[in-house]
């Protein structure tokens, strides 16, 4: 998949795909029901997979807006489903850095044309839908730069390839799970570890992790940031406070059209008094 990390400014279209939402936080939901309602037609929502899958069978969508983190049939599975069953369904991903650097190379195998963060905003998840029902590839900027690593300029790179650093940084997960991720035989992920330990010098997969941070590398999946108190992730907080935000502007916009409503009344009541007198 090629990575689109132009940036534009979205300007909506008279095509409104109809699209389903798949999303297993309910006020998360319900907000991103609210914003991309200006450029979609919802005909669809589901808080599960399974569900999901039931959903965009029965009602074969032009695309479907994919949470990776659902019960019963995770977003990988979904989106190979999609891409087997009905070619003409576009995928897009919009999950958190965990998920999306997790899965991002299955994903892209399984069909998904989209790439978005929860946390990234409507001005970014109206450009991902922009491309993507224009039946182009986006990647979110801020995930390109965790699965397109490079070196800090002014840190050696002990002649690592493209490959082993691909593995490098993903020394956090087991060697099968590398081995999915990167569509790598086990037993080639298991040499390019060894080259890593040679060339980094150093004997162990951890002590080779350790070193790859002080490269400037970050290793995935990127673990997210989380509140003490409530163990919620600082980006599915801010992907509520967006939900929560939408839902106010949505609130004050009725009780401005009602005061604009209750104005009209008073101006017709007191004009016909006047009338009458």
């Amino acid at each position: 998949m090629n990575l689109n990390i132009q940036s534009s400014t979205f300007k909506p279209t008279s095509f409104r795909p109809k699209t389903i939402l798949c999303e297993r936080h309910e006020l998360i939901r319900f907000g991103l029901k609210r914003v991309v309602s200006e450029v979609v037609e919802i005909i669809g929502e589901a808080s599960d997979g399974l569900t999901a899958m039931e959903i965009i069978r029965r009602l074969k969508p032009e695309l479907v807006i994919l949470e990776l983190d659902l019960d019963g049939l995770n977003g990988v599975e979904i989106a190979r489903r999609v891409r087997e069953e009905m070619p003409n369904s576009n995928v897009l991903v919009l999950t958190d850095s965990y998920h999306a650097t997790k899965y991002y190379n299955q994903l892209s195998r399984a069909g998904a044309r989209g790439f978005c963060l929860k946390s990234s905003g409507p001005r970014t998840l109206f450009e991902a839908i922009e491309q993507v029902t224009r039946n182009l590839p986006y990647c979110d900027p801020k995930i390109i730069q965790l699965i397109k690593q490079s070196p800090a300029n002014s840190m050696p790179n002990c002649n690592l390839t493209e490959r082993e650093i691909e593995v490098l940084i993903r020394l956090d997960l087991r060697n099968k799970e590398i081995s999915d991720e990167l569509d790598m035989k086990l037993r080639t992920v298991e040499k390019h570890i060894e080259c890593i330990l040679a060339k980094l010098k150093v004997p162990t997969r951890t002590a080779a992790a350790l070193k790859a941070v002080q490269l400037g590398y970050v290793l995935l999946p990127k673990t997210p940031g989380r509140d003490p108190s409530t163990g919620i992730s600082h980006e599915q907080t801010v992907a509520e406070l967006q939900a929560e935000l939408v839902i106010a502007n949505e609130h004050l916009k009725n009780l401005l059209k009602q005061n604009e409503l209750l104005k009209e009344a008073l101006n017709d009541r007191l004009k016909g008094s006047k009338e009458q007198s």
